[in-house]
């Protein structure tokens, strides 16, 4: 599983971050989510759907397939 983030849409609540701070985190100089790995680890799938669930902006997607964008 890959989580993307789209930059023109997030505008930084960082909610994703306090849910799931181990795959999000925040540019500490616009605010906006940064993912440190696109491939979610094992075991975080369900944190990071949360997290895509509750972003206000639904900047967050999740895609299935390896090399998607």
């Amino acid at each position: 599983m890959k989580v993307h983030v789209n930059l023109d849409v997030c505008q930084g609540h960082a909610k994703c971050e306090d849910l799931c701070p181990e795959v999000f985190a925040t540019d500490a100089v616009e605010g906006k989510c940064v993912i440190k790995d696109p491939e979610v680890p094992a075991g975080l799938e369900e944190k990071v759907r949360l997290a895509v669930r509750n972003c206000p902006e639904g900047a967050l997607r999740v895609s299935n397939a390896k090399g998607s964008k």
